[in-house]
């Protein structure tokens, strides 16, 4: 798919996924002399798609919490 797609897919600017791409995040195809038409594969986005999505927080078990200390105040 073209730049154009692609940003209509994540529903993002063309800018974003020319930055994404200059970046390295978001790996591309260039076809044809010069800089070339970028072309960016299915699979390319849904590489990108899971490194982004966020990961669960992890909450530590109540035993590892670490406790509060009370302070006296005079």
């Amino acid at each position: 798919m073209n730049v154009k797609q692609a940003s209509a897919r994540l529903e993002v600017s063309q800018a974003t996924v020319y930055s994404l791409v200059a970046a390295g995040k978001i790996r591309c195809y260039r076809i044809g002399s010069g800089r070339g038409c970028i072309r960016i594969a299915e699979e390319h986005l849904t590489e990108f798609l899971d490194r982004a999505e966020p990961k669960p927080a992890q909450v530590p078990a109540p035993s590892a919490r670490p406790r509060l200390k009370h302070l006296h105040l005079a």
